[in-house]
């Protein structure tokens, strides 16, 4: 069985990013495809999700993009997140920078910019690495989703 959570934001924490974001932009596209389909596609393979590699044609990039931003050093993109109303989606690191802290700082940032009362995210349970961080960053999880 395939699962996943439903997670709320219910324990604000103090905690401040150290980074900023930017929004997304076309000149990215490559780059954000690249690590997009890197970060899912061994959770994909091992749910066996296919495509494996989600991001197939620039069909991806028509709408939602908008709600899409950027963790940068210098040129190189280091992650994203996006913001969709009440729903933080998307959390992603490139695989190079994993393991090293972004992923907490692309959370806390998010956090600052969804000020609003209900925050919520899905994850993979497959996923433990993110269910722990968001857990430590605030979540808990509210409902199991049954994804197949």
């Amino acid at each position: 069985m395939k699962l996943a959570y439903e997670m709320k934001y219910t324990n604000p924490v103090t905690e401040h990013s150290a980074v900023t974001l930017v929004p997304y932009s076309a000149g990215y596209q490559e780059a954000y495809r690249k690590m997009y389909n890197a970060c899912y596609h061994e959770m994909r393979e091992a749910l066996d999700i296919k495509p494996y590699d989600f991001i197939q044609d620039d069909s991806f990039f028509d709408e939602g993009m908008d709600a899409v931003y950027l963790l940068l050093d210098e040129e190189h993109l280091i992650g994203s997140v996006a913001l969709k109303g009440e729903e933080l989606d998307d959390l992603i690191v490139a695989p190079e920078y994993q393991g090293q802290g972004y992923g907490k700082q692309i959370l806390l940032w998010a956090l600052e910019q969804m000020h609003g009362e209900q925050i919520l995210l899905h994850v993979a349970e497959w996923n433990e690495r993110a269910v722990r961080l968001y857990k430590k960053c605030g979540f808990e999880i509210t409902e199991t989703i049954n994804i197949g």
